[in-house]
C-alpha cells in the first residue's frame, strides 16, 4: 500500500512539474499542440550568458543565434560558413580567409573583419575569463587584409584551426569598449545567424525568430522555443503532451514514446563518454595501482546492458569515435586482479569485508548530478560493484551549481566531442588546464609532451602516433575509469521533418546543426 502511495506520488509530482514549466503561455501550459510555425525544443542546459566567448558545447541559443567562419557538415568536416573560402601557407602558419560580403548582423550593421579580429582578441584577453581562450592559444596574430578579408598567423602549426574557426562571432561595433563580462548583450545577444533574439525568461524559455536576411536562406520556421527543462523525465512528458516538438531523450523512456504514434525516435550514435573522475588532489588516489585497480572492477558490459539498455558500447578512452583513435582495451572485467592492485598498494581486508590501510577504510564519495537519471543509475551500479570486492562508494547525487566539480571525492563526468582530437584531450588532461576544465588536476608530464606535439604537428599520421602514445600513458596513469559512451534518441512529432541523423557531441550537441531546414 505505501509502495502503491508513493508510485502516485511521484507521478502527481510529474505532471505538477510539467504543468509549472510549461512556461511558453498558457495554450502550451494546457498541452495544446504547439503552433505550427513554431519549434518547441525541450532542452536540458540554459545558458548562463548568450555569448560565443563564454559558451561550451550544450549551448544551444549561442549556436541558433551567432555564426561562424566555419561550420561543421553532415559528416562533421568544417565547411564553409561566414567565410567563402581560404588559403594555408606551405609551413602551415598562415591561414588567409576570404569573407562572404552580404552577411549583416540582426541590427543591420555589416558584417567585417574587424569583427573577426575583435573576437579572437576578446576570447584570449584574460580579463574576460573566456571559457574558450584555449582555442586561440596558437594565434600569434590576426590581421586585417580588407573589411573582407583576414589573415591569421599561427605561432606554430596547429591543425585544429579551423574547426575552431567555426567559433561564433561577436559584433566589435555592439562592444568595443565594454566590460564584456558584465554586457547587457549577454542577455539580449545580436549575431549573423538563422535566428534573432526576441524574449527570455530565465528558467523557462528563450523565443528566437527566423532572421529572414540570414545568408544561406530564411529558415523554414518562423520562430523557435528552447524550453529549459533539464529533467528527462519532464521532456519525455511534455512530448507525449504535445506542449514540445522534440527533445533528446534518455533509453529509460524511449520504449514507451517509441510505442506512441504521434512520435517518431530517431536513434544516433555520439562522441559523448561517461567517466568516474578521481580527483588527484585527494591522498586517496595518489597511488596510480589504486586507480587501475577500481578500472578492473568495474564490469562495464553490465552498464551497457542493464543501464543503457543496449543505447550504447562500452568505453577505453577518450577518443574512440575519432580518426585518432588505436584500440588500447587494456581493462577488462578482473575483479581478481584488482584485488591484487589494491594488495600491492599496501591495502588489506579486515572482518568486515572491506579494505584497510593505516587504519582508515576504503571509502569514497560518488558524485554526480540528480538531475540526470542515467548518471545516478550509473553511480549506484558502480556503488554495487566496488562493494562486490570490498570498498565503499557512496552515491551522492547532488543539485547542478551546488557543488565544485574539482573539489569532489570523484565525480560521474561526461565529455566526448566529434571534432579534431585536440578538441577534448588538450583542454581536459593538460596540466595547464588545472583550474579550468581538468577538474581532476592532472598532470603527467609525458601527456603533456605528447599532447603539446600533437596540437602543433601537420601530419595525420604524425598526430595519430602521438595520441596512440598518449592514450597508452592514460592507460598507465588513469584520471578516469572510463565506463561508457551514449547512443541518443532524438524524439520528435511526426509532423516535424527535416532533423538530420549524425555523430553528435557531448549530450547529444549538435543534434540541431540543421535547424534551419526543420519544419513542420
Amino acid at each position: 500500500m505505501v509502495e502503491g502511495k508513493k508510485i502516485v506520488f511521484i507521478v502527481l509530482a510529474i505532471v505538477i512539474a510539467a504543468i509549472l514549466m510549461g512556461g511558453c503561455g498558457q495554450q502550451q501550459a494546457k498541452g495544446s499542440r504547439t503552433d505550427k510555425d513554431t519549434i518547441v525544443l525541450g532542452i536540458e542546459n540554459e545558458s548562463e550568458k548568450i555569448n560565443p566567448i563564454f559558451a561550451d558545447e550544450h549551448d544551444d541559443a549561442v549556436y541558433l543565434i551567432f555564426s561562424g567562419l566555419v561550420r561543421f557538415n553532415e559528416q562533421n568536416e568544417p565547411v564553409p560558413d561566414l567565410a567563402t573560402s581560404w588559403t594555408v601557407s606551405a609551413d602551415r602558419l598562415i591561414y588567409t580567409f576570404a569573407l562572404r560580403k552580404d552577411v549583416k548582423w540582426h541590427d543591420g550593421n555589416p558584417f567585417t573583419a574587424n569583427d573577426v579580429k575583435f573576437t579572437i582578441e576578446q576570447s584570449l584577453d584574460p580579463k574576460n575569463n573566456s571559457k574558450i581562450q584555449e582555442r586561440f592559444e596558437e594565434i600569434k596574430e590576426v590581421q586585417i587584409i580588407n573589411p573582407y578579408t583576414v589573415k591569421i598567423v599561427l605561432k606554430h602549426p596547429f591543425p585544429r584551426l579551423l574547426d575552431v574557426m567555426a567559433t561564433g562571432v561577436i559584433p566589435k561595433h555592439l562592444l568595443a569598449g565594454k566590460d564584456i563580462n558584465n554586457a547587457r548583450f549577454n542577455m539580449a545577444p545580436i549575431g549573423t545567424g538563422p535566428f534573432k533574439y526576441s524574449k527570455w525568461e530565465k528558467g523557462q524559455y528563450l523565443i528566437l525568430t527566423a532572421n529572414k536576411d540570414f545568408y544561406r536562406g530564411s529558415p523554414k520556421s518562423a520562430k523557435v522555443i528552447l524550453k529549459f527543462l533539464p529533467d528527462q523525465n519532464i521532456r519525455a512528458f511534455q512530448l507525449e503532451t504535445g506542449e514540445i516538438d522534440v527533445a533528446l531523450i534518455d533509453p529509460m523512456q524511449v520504449q514507451r514514446l517509441a510505442n506512441n504514434p504521434k512520435l517518431t525516435v530517431q536513434r544516433m550514435k555520439t562522441a559523448d563518454y561517461r567517466v568516474m573522475m578521481y580527483n588527484l588532489a585527494k591522498p586517496l588516489w595518489q597511488d596510480s595501482k589504486v586507480r587501475q585497480a577500481l578500472n578492473y572492477a568495474v564490469d562495464k558490459e553490465a552498464l551497457v546492458k542493464g543501464i543503457l539498455l543496449g543505447w550504447g558500447k562500452v568505453a577505453d578512452g577518450p577518443l574512440q569515435m575519432n580518426w585518432a583513435n588505436v584500440p588500447i582495451n587494456k581493462y577488462k572485467y578482473d575483479p581478481e586482479k584488482a584485488k591484487q592492485l589494491l594488495s600491492q598498494a599496501g591495502w588489506h581486508i579486515e572482518t568486515d569485508g572491506f579494505w584497510y590501510k593505516d587504519g582508515n577504510k576504503f571509502s569514497f564519495k560518488l558524485t554526480t548530478f540528480a538531475h540526470d537519471p542515467v548518471r545516478v543509475a550509473i553511480v549506484s551500479a558502480l556503488s554495487t560493484q566496488f562493494k562486490n570486492i570490498g570498498i565503499e562508494a557512496i552515491p551522492d547525487p547532488r543539485q547542478k551549481g551546488s557543488f565544485k566539480i574539482n573539489e569532489m571525492d570523484t565525480f560521474l563526468l561526461g565529455w566526448g566531442s566529434p571534432y579534431d582530437p585536440d578538441e577534448d584531450t588538450y583542454r581536459l588532461f593538460h596540466s595547464s588546464q588545472i583550474g579550468k576544465l581538468n577538474f581532476q588536476n592532472y598532470s603527467n608530464a609525458k601527456v603533456d609532451d605528447y599532447l603539446l606535439k600533437a596540437r602543433k604537428t601537420g601530419k595525420r599520421n604524425e598526430r595519430r602516433q602521438l595520441y596512440n602514445e598518449f592514450q597508452q600513458e592514460l592507460s598507465n596513469d588513469p584520471p578516469f575509469n572510463f565506463l561508457v559512451y551514449l547512443d541518443v534518441a532524438v524524439v520528435a512529432k511526426q509532423e516535424l521533418k527535416g532533423i538530420k541523423s549524425k555523430i553528435l557531441g557531448h549530450h547529444g550537441a549538435g543534434f540541431i546543426w540543421n535547424i534551419e531546414e526543420w519544419s513542420k
